[in-house]
């Protein structure tokens, strides 16, 4: 038997005998089974970009068929219903969160544009190459953009003297 490394642990294995030898690509971790289930699904996902495009026909015509189905679904699996609410409170508070984030932004705009004319190392006035905070505050003047997006995409604080480097 030839031994094989895990790609995810990097640990050898011997593959199984019983007809995945061949095929086997990881060791017997679930951990490294999750893994590359994972990175299968992405795979699948990005060759097959439309695969649940328009599908809600489809779903709605089937519970047509089934009347009740949901509702009794929900009353045999509790523990669904409490799981489903509990995830989508937090959906609720992640995106209550973003939009409070947004509105705080926004607020504070002018008083930020203002403060960041007056530091030393911003020229926001020079039109030669702004930095990725200056961008990010004259993006932030399209309404079509978000302002959290190109922050995170764009800015290295570090690089624009807001955050000290070193200890």
């Amino acid at each position: 038997m030839t031994t094989r490394k895990c790609p995810y642990c990097h640990t050898f294995f011997i593959p199984t005998p019983r007809g995945g030898g061949k095929r086997q690509k990881v060791c017997g971790k679930p951990s490294c089974k999750k893994a590359l289930k994972a990175e299968n699904n992405v795979r699948w996902r990005r060759e097959n970009p439309d695969c649940w495009h328009n599908d809600y026909p489809r779903v709605k015509q089937w519970l047509d068929q089934h009347p009740g189905y949901l509702k009794q679904y929900r009353a045999d699996h509790p523990e669904y219903v409490q799981k489903n609410r509990e995830a989508q409170r937090e959906r609720d508070r992640r995106q209550k969160l973003h939009l409070d984030i947004q509105a705080q932004i926004r607020d504070q705009l002018p008083v930020i544009t203002k403060q960041l004319r007056y530091l030393p190392f911003l020229d926001i006035q020079d039109d030669k190459s702004p930095n990725p905070l200056e961008m990010t505050f004259l993006l932030r003047s399209f309404p079509c953009l978000d302002i959290q997006i190109q922050i995170v995409k764009s800015i290295c604080l570090e690089q624009n003297k807001i955050i000290p480097t070193g200890g």
